[in-house]
């Protein structure tokens, strides 16, 4: 009763800021209305109809009958990061939700020796037939073609067309990487076997020069790129033309301080975490919503989350809730996301982890989630819960201390 009393209490502090602070910033057409008394609860719920929890029970029920007759296979994807020789390892996902290591493929390339404090080091392609790695320390980007077992076989690096590439997005034959180490951002066409081409025109300068630049990403329709700058608090954003090639940058003030990583929820709105300098309980993450002139409108401000170093973002297959990795408190919190866009913290902490997380992802069956650990070298498995919570699985051990990003599907 009192852990209820105590996420009632954080959604009303967290709508009466929400109100206060909307007027004020927010976008008139994404203005929450929600109810100062409604509970927990009641807005998660969405009166029985949200699509997230339902999924809890309706993937319980179908893991069981996969289980029977043996036709769940997925696999997660994370790359060692090494300075000599960085490889992509692959993990099979076990019908619980266990991870059982399989194999891994070099890219032919070489890493930082040290994690990148990024994300999207590696992203699949929406039909999960191409996964795509950052070489940071050779500054290039390498595609594999992914096998009908889990397995990769490298198919072509090309140079990413700067210094120290730290993340990389897909949108349908487009690839864009973020150069941290040079402040751009460059484009390739990606071919039908995994070749990777220069886009003419992509190469664009971020707002300033050692901007600490973490991730990179495609707004979900694809007519924008998204960037986050740590050292600056700017949200850079570049409008994408018919020929691939993108605009020169718009560079928006972020609500909430060490804009690090984000996705976007509900097919529309933009979650970042703040990670506010790493100060003790300081965390926050903000709600966007980027309009037609790609400035991000804030909806209803940063929302506290009271744990340290906020800075990975995973969001659940339809959007309700948005899970992010506090690396300096080793846990996970979570947030849900009504309708309009508006953020509220449900679980301060929705579940422990082990030492330093950073990357953390939601698998496709939208049950089981993944974090990589920088200090302990796991990658902790767990299901959801209702109202947020995590419970946990199992943990995968032994990866190289540098590893970084994680896919899977």
């Amino acid at each position: 009763m009192k852990k209820i009393n105590l996420l009632t209490a954080s959604i009303t502090i967290s709508i009466f800021f929400s109100l206060g602070s909307c007027s004020k910033n927010g976008d008139k057409n994404f203005t929450p209305a929600i109810q100062s008394n409604i509970s927990t609860e009641e807005m998660v719920a969405e009166k029985g109809a949200n699509p997230d929890e339902a999924a809890i029970t309706e993937t319980l029920q179908s893991l069981n009958t996969a289980s029977r007759e043996g036709n769940n296979e997925h696999y997660l994807y994370t790359e060692s990061n090494a300075a000599e020789k960085n490889e992509i390892l692959v993990y099979k996902i076990r019908h619980d939700g266990s991870l059982n290591f399989s194999g891994s493929t070099m890219s032919g390339c070489s890493g930082t020796g040290k994690p990148l404090g990024s994300q999207g080091a590696l992203e699949l392609d929406k039909n999960h037939k191409w996964l795509f790695a950052v070489n940071a320390g050779s500054n290039s980007v390498s595609s594999f073609k992914v096998q009908e077992d889990g397995s990769l076989s490298l198919a072509h690096t090309e140079s990413s067309k700067g210094k120290t590439p730290v993340s990389l997005s897909v949108h349908d034959n487009m690839l864009y990487v973020l150069n941290r180490g040079s402040d751009n951002i460059h484009g390739f066409w990606i071919g039908t076997d995994g070749t990777l081409t220069d886009i003419e025109g992509s190469t664009q300068s971020l707002s300033g020069t050692a901007v600490d630049a973490p991730q990179i990403s495609f707004t979900p329709n694809g007519d924008w790129i998204a960037v986050t700058e740590k050292a600056t608090n700017i949200i850079s954003t570049f409008k994408v033309k018919q020929d691939g090639s993108v605009n020169k940058g718009i560079f928006t003030p972020s609500i909430g301080k060490t804009p690090f990583g984000f996705e976007f929820s509900r097919n529309r709105f933009m979650i970042v975490s703040n990670a506010v300098g790493g100060g003790a309980g300081a965390g926050s993450a903000t709600s966007y919503f980027t309009n037609n002139n790609g400035v991000p409108k804030n909806i209803n401000g940063a929302i506290a989350n009271f744990e340290s170093a906020p800075c990975w973002v995973a969001v659940t297959k339809h959007g309700r809730f948005a899970y992010i990795t506090n690396t300096a408190s080793n846990n996970i919190s979570s947030y849900y996301v009504d309708t309009q866009g508006a953020l509220y913290l449900v679980q301060k902490e929705a579940a422990k982890t082990d030492g330093g997380p950073l990357d953390i992802v939601v698998a496709e069956n939208n049950y089981f989630v993944y974090e990589l650990n920088s200090k302990s070298n796991t990658i902790g498995g767990y299901h959801r819960k209702f109202m947020g919570e995590l419970e946990f699985i199992s943990s995968a051990s032994n990866l190289p201390a540098p590893a970084t990003g994680l896919a899977t599907y």
